[in-house]
């Protein structure tokens, strides 16, 4: 009970935190205005809430002191953070890391189901200055050159009848952007299940610890 009383008393803290949060950044930085994904950032949001406060109470839980809690919590957090799959997508990833460490950080699975959940269907409008221009044979379209091909893959040509200097837009919508870090709007409800996996294992490690190193000493 007393390991319990010590996982759960934050909670209620950590939802109306995290809710002003949603709340201010939400529309302040334009993402997707959707209902259904307005409620899945919400609600994922919240739950990642919870097992970034749970992760803490595990560091705690087996920590002599308060001292030694914060030395030791930045490294699992940097860590989990860094093998997401954000700054260096999962093709890119050394070998090492993607082959198990990318699977165990619950920022993985918080990322893609919460990106894939903003761009999926959204359409991409490549400015000036982002687009790749490239030459077709003489007396042929940029269509007759690429046309088939870029049926087949993904991003748009935006001057399919011109005869020189095609522009080319990798993306034509957000669910290809998304897919370059090996993501899928699919894994929205997969990742969120997840994440009550990790929450799950914190709280009973948590509570093992409370129990041998804080009740067993009082």
């Amino acid at each position: 009970a007393f390991g319990l009383s010590v996982v759960f008393a934050e909670w209620p803290f950590a939802v109306l935190a995290n809710t002003l949060f949603v709340v201010i950044l939400y529309w302040m930085v334009g993402l997707n205005p959707a209902s259904d994904r307005v409620g899945y950032f919400y609600i994922v949001y919240i739950v990642f809430g919870f097992f970034s406060l749970s992760l803490g109470q595990m560091i705690a839980s087996f920590s002599a002191n308060e001292f030694i809690a914060a030395l030791i919590a930045p490294i699992p957090g940097a860590l989990l953070t860094l093998v997401a799959g954000a700054t260096t997508p999962y093709p890119s990833m050394p070998k090492f890391f993607s082959s198990w460490l990318y699977w165990l950080s619950p920022h993985r699975y918080l990322l893609e189901g919460l990106i894939a959940n903003d761009l999926h269907g959204a359409r991409v409008h490549c400015n000036p200055d982002e687009l790749y221009t490239f030459e077709p044979p003489a007396n042929s379209t940029c269509r007759d050159y690429a046309g088939d091909w870029v049926k087949s893959a993904i991003g748009y040509i935006d001057n399919l009848d011109a005869t020189s200097a095609c522009k080319y837009c990798p993306y034509s919508v957000g669910d290809e952007f998304v897919s370059t870090f090996s993501w899928s709007y699919d894994n929205r409800w997969r990742n969120f299940g997840i994440l009550f996996a990790f929450i799950a294992f914190n709280i009973i490690f948590t509570i093992a610890m409370v129990r041998i190193y804080k009740v067993n000493k009082r």
